[in-house]
């Protein structure tokens, strides 16, 4: 792994103009905010002038990543060569900085929430945005083929590989139920009535946890259950890829960027029946040939989403766009 302080060979960008992500305080850890967290981190190390600009003047707690911070108080300057980047749905900032003789971006996390950040206008174009780039294909694909983009940058998503990597196993299923209250009650409750051999499994709950909590759950955890709802492309079934758990779940869409039969346990997004008799054949599959073969792939998936790839894109991507 190459040290991210500077990509491999890499001569240090140096420019002047300001890239501000806005950004906000949710109370939770929210994947959304870790990458734009990561990307401005990325671009600070690289001689940008990246910026976090805070739309709450309350930092986020969740993310151990040091990046260059700010808040939107009434005496912040905007200054004409600000490049400002919006997130998807945002919609009172994509019409209040029309105002600003100043560069303005989405950065579009995820496509179900494209038209609340539109909510006044028909159009990316007709709402004075430059550019809209992307962490996904899929979102991508929209944007181009519905929204009528002539392109959309993906700048891939990435994890921490040092942090996310497998541990001594435990026989568990841990989940993430945020996005998915109703459906995760539903699926623990008809797995434990269809298998009763198995209702002792511990279901270890992940929520509002700091990142290396996560990362040791997941680590000792066999099987993930994958509750992605509305993704534009869904972080935590990366993070469990990495570390070495049997994925099981939903792809929320947007996971259709890297779900294969090979890599998961992959149901309809209403087949939560289906979903319970899928986590008992992954425990199954455990400390057999189907279940390491399994767990191959979808290391495989996971090893392509890295920093340093994220880093070059990034790099790249924004020394494009400050240069013209």
């Amino acid at each position: 792994m190459i040290d991210h302080g500077q990509a491999e060979g890499r001569t240090p960008v140096r420019s002047t103009r300001r890239i501000l992500y806005l950004s906000k305080h949710f109370g939770y850890p929210l994947g959304g905010v870790r990458i734009a967290h990561h990307h401005v981190a990325m671009l600070a190390r690289n001689g940008f002038d990246a910026r976090i600009l805070l739309i709450d003047e309350q930092r986020d707690s969740h993310f151990s990543e040091d990046v260059p911070t700010e808040s939107l108080v009434p005496e912040f300057r905007i200054l004409p060569d600000d490049l400002f980047v919006i997130p998807e749905p945002w919609d009172v900032y994509v019409r209040q900085l029309s105002k600003h003789p100043i560069r303005r971006y989405v950065f579009c996390q995820n496509h179900f929430y494209i038209f609340h950040g539109l909510q006044h206008t028909r159009s990316y174009a007709e709402a004075g945005i430059d550019t809209v780039f992307c962490c996904s294909e899929v979102i991508s694909d929209y944007l181009t083929g519905v929204m009528g983009l002539d392109r959309a940058p993906v700048i891939h998503n990435a994890i921490n590989h040092a942090l996310f990597k497998p541990m001594e196993k435990r026989r568990q299923i841990a989940v993430m139920p945020r996005k998915m209250k109703v459906e995760a009650r539903f699926i623990e409750g008809t797995f434990r009535q269809r298998y009763p051999e198995l209702a002792n499994v511990p279901w270890v709950e992940i929520s509002n946890k700091p990142e290396t909590e996560v990362a040791r759950i997941l680590g000792e955890s066999a099987v993930f259950l994958a509750l992605g709802r509305i993704e534009g492309f869904g972080l935590p079934p990366i993070e469990a890829m990495a570390s070495g758990c049997i994925v099981v779940g939903f792809t929320g869409d947007g996971g259709r960027s890297f779900a294969t039969p090979d890599n998961g346990h992959w149901c309809e997004p209403e087949d939560w029946v289906g979903c319970a008799d899928r986590l008992a054949e992954a425990l199954g599959e455990i400390d057999t040939d189907a279940g390491r073969l399994r767990i191959a792939s979808a290391h495989a998936t996971a090893s392509e989403y890295t920093l340093e790839r994220m880093e070059r894109e990034l790099v790249a991507f924004w020394q494009a766009e400050v240069d013209r």
